[in-house]
């Protein structure tokens, strides 16, 4: 009998850049992201939001992901815009849940002319096991 786990990781921080590191979520079988703003994100523009990308390469090697400035074989999953957290469009909080996930890798995007979205944005996945 395998033994369940909980793995938490932080995709983006305080004063992260464009691009998470890709996250190995091929063993869960729940996968929750939850997004906290501690600033406002302004009005929503094209090309502002944040993306939720995963992927179902192999990984076992560097090129297999692409690095972070790379888009090949990511799909985008969600997006979220800037006012969709709360009703103001400032600081506010949400927890998505993807049940049961789909892929075996996850990151957060945001466009490199928006990295001031990502500074002032948290992102934490947390995946539970079979």
């Amino acid at each position: 009998m395998s033994k369940q786990y909980t793995q938490n990781y932080v995709a983006m921080g305080s004063g992260s850049t464009a691009t998470s590191n890709a996250f190995f979520v091929g063993d869960f079988r729940l996968l929750s992201v939850s997004v906290q703003s501690s600033a406002s994100l302004g009005v929503p523009a094209a090309g502002q939001s944040i993306m939720i990308q995963g992927s179902n390469a192999d990984g076992l090697r560097a090129s297999d992901l692409g690095g972070p400035t790379s888009m090949l074989g990511w799909s985008n999953i969600t997006s979220i815009l800037p006012g969709s957290l709360n009703l103001a469009g400032s600081v506010g909080a949400g927890l998505f849940t993807f049940d049961p996930p789909g892929y075996r890798w996850i990151r957060s995007y945001c466009s490199p002319a928006n990295v001031s979205v990502a500074s002032v944005t948290t992102i934490t996945f947390n995946g539970e096991s079979w």
